[in-house]
Order: structure tokens, then sequence, then C-alpha cells
């Protein structure tokens, strides 16, 4: 069974971009990433694999974020991700999320409606 995590909000500031998830299911002290990035089109998210002591974790994240998952690599933003106090950053995360980008573009093996709000939120011009 894996384990999945939801990504429930978002904080942009002066450090970075902080995706949020609930600190009762992990322990982020015990964590470090994988630094893979996958998708999951039939649910039109994005899993960014992390590991909590030897276990895969698959951080989830929907569409209604990606807009600001835009904005972090526009800008150059340091990712994070945060459960209450504790922060783990994700030193690939953008770099994985741009491989991804440009194996979506116009790869219909992943599904039209996901090529779709790929390219609408990350390929064109706003």
């Amino acid at each position: 069974m894996r384990k999945m995590l939801e990504i429930n909000g978002t904080n942009i500031n002066e450090d970075g971009l902080f995706l949020l998830i609930d600190d009762q299911k992990i322990n982020l002290e015990q964590c470090h990433e994988v630094g893979t990035m996958i998708a999951d089109s039939d649910q039109s998210s994005l899993l960014y694999i992390i590991e909590e002591n030897e276990e895969f974790v698959y951080v989830t994240v929907s569409f209604e974020y990606w807009s600001d998952l835009k904005k972090a690599i526009d800008q150059k933003l340091n990712v994070f991700l945060k459960a209450g106090e504790a922060n783990l950053s994700l030193d690939n995360w953008n770099d994985e999320l741009t491989y991804l980008i440009q194996n979506v573009e116009g790869n219909f093996n992943y599904g039209e409606e996901f090529v779709k709000q790929i390219q609408s939120v990350f390929l064109e011009e706003k």
C-alpha cells in the first residue's frame, strides 16, 4: 500500500514556496527527498516522492495548487514541504517539475485533459 500525503495548502513568502500538509500524518525529521516527480493523470495531480524511514511517500499536489508551482519555477523559489513547524527542503523539486512538464507537453499518452491542464498552467503565457 502506497503512503500518500495530499497537499492541503500553499504559502509563498520571502523564503520560498511552502507546500502544507497535515502534520499528524508524517514526521518530516525522519524524511528525505528521493528527488523524483511523476504524474497521476487520472487524478490530475503531480506526485513527488520522498522517503520516510526507508518507505516511499507520495506527496500529491492537485491541480488547484499548480499556479503556485508555476510561480516557484518562474521566480526560482526554493520549495519546502511543511508539516506543523517542521520543514523539508525539496531541492530537486523545480528541476523535476520542469523535466516532467517537458515530457508531458504534446504527449497524449498522459491523456488529452491532463496535457491540456499542464499546458494551460505551465506553458501558456499569462
